[in-house]
């Protein structure tokens, strides 16, 4: 399944894109996504000035669905002895304003320089995506074929990438017989508290034939601040539009920690990924109160089942299946029951067409603030869409992908 993960292709996308050598063991190449489409949703939460709430359907153009609009650009310069230096600098766009995903950051995505050796492995240093992330999110629906909605809860286990480490230092090892292991620091860059900010990841994955494993942990401390934009630019997959009742303030936390494990089989035409993770927030802001300042830890643990069926050669079928049982420290757990369909057409080698349903539903204690007791209930919210007023929410995704 690594082979099809759109997400992360930035290889792929290059080979179809505009190569200016200057000399034949140099290279700098142009490329890029842009995607676009219509997303309707069942119902989104609006807060009244009296504190009452009622649920609305919407529909609303967006960008970014099966594969976020990005441009890039990668270099390769051979400097002998089987060694290459590489780097790539890669931006996130909005297409219905051409804006930036983040404001005052240009390559948001990826800011990386480094070696590469066929013998070595690579080292490379910048702003960029963690091998935790890269090989366990090979197995994720929102990766391939589910659009970035199709995540898990928030994408609180960050196998959709919400979030990326800033000056960190990377090393993907060679292949041992089918057997890759990566590694990442992060420094935090704070004078006097070296732990602030400060993060890593450590991974492997083991691909021969049909079969891929992979298994991992990441680490970051202060996790909105260190990644996720801050509290004035939130970047996660947390809606933070409806401030009332959305879950953004989870990850407002002392520190993240993830483990996780999955795998995938390809039966001719068909393909079965297994993952699970386990995430624990230490602190979340989302708990504080008078009485407890500090907040609370919360755990998530999240298992997806993710099939693909190949239809035909320009037609592929997906169905997955997504368990979240979240549990606050001292409190009862809340079930996330999530399942996406879809289907993805391929117009061309650089073109296709998506279409994809998504329906959740909570079940159990209930994350949820209710704006006017506060007390907590089930409000359902598909990742990046304003959370629902009912424990119930649907979304449908259209739209049209084109790689250059």
């Amino acid at each position: 399944m690594a082979d099809k993960f759109v997400k992360r292709s930035a290889l792929a996308l290059a080979a179809l894109g505009l190569s200016i050598g200057a000399h034949a063991q140099s290279s700098v190449t142009l490329y890029g996504t842009i995607d676009a489409g219509l997303v309707y949703t069942s119902n989104q939460q609006t807060t009244h000035t009296n504190g009452s709430t009622d649920g609305h359907a919407n529909y609303q153009l967006a960008g970014g669905n099966l594969v976020p609009s990005r441009w890039g650009l990668m270099g390769t310069d051979d400097i002998g002895g089987g060694t290459t230096v590489t780097f790539t600098l890669e931006n996130s766009f909005l297409i219905g304003s051409g804006s930036l995903l983040q404001s005052n950051t240009l390559f948001n995505r990826n800011a990386w320089v480094g070696v590469s050796n066929g013998t070595y492995g690579s080292l490379t240093l910048g702003r960029q995506y963690d091998p935790f992330s890269d090989y366990l999110g090979a197995y994720a629906s929102s990766n391939n074929w589910a659009t970035l909605y199709g995540s898990h809860f928030g994408d609180v286990d960050n196998l959709n990438e919400a979030f990326n480490f800033n000056n960190s230092i990377k090393y993907i090892s060679p292949s041992f017989g089918g057997l890759t292991v990566g590694g990442l620091f992060s420094l935090g860059g704070v004078a006097g508290n070296f732990s602030e900010n400060k993060g890593f990841s450590l991974a492997a994955t083991y691909a021969h034939g049909p079969l891929s494993l992979s298994a991992g942990y990441l680490e970051l401390n202060q996790p909105l601040q260190a990644a996720l934009g801050g509290t004035s630019g939130y970047i996660g997959d947390f809606s933070c539009a409806n401030a009332s009742a959305s879950y953004c303030e989870l990850q407002d936390a002392s520190r993240i920690r993830i483990f996780g494990a999955g795998g995938s089989y390809a039966f001719d035409k068909l393909n079965v990924a297994l993952s699970y993770t386990h995430t624990r927030l230490s602190d979340s802001q989302y708990f504080a109160s008078t009485a407890r300042p500090e907040g609370a830890n919360i755990s998530f643990d999240i298992a997806e089942l993710n099939t693909t069926y190949a239809f035909a050669p320009d037609l592929q079928l997906g169905f997955a299946y997504i368990f979240n049982d979240a549990k606050p420290s001292g409190s009862s757990s809340t079930r996330i029951h999530q399942v996406n369909l879809g289907a993805v057409y391929s117009l061309s080698k650089r073109t296709a067409l998506y279409a994809v349903a998504i329906g959740q539903k909570s079940t159990g204690a209930g994350l949820g603030i209710n704006p006017s007791t506060g007390d907590s209930e089930n409000l359902a919210q598909i990742p990046n869409l304003v959370n629902s007023d009912t424990d119930k929410q649907l979304s449908v995704i259209v739209g049209l992908r084109h790689n250059f």
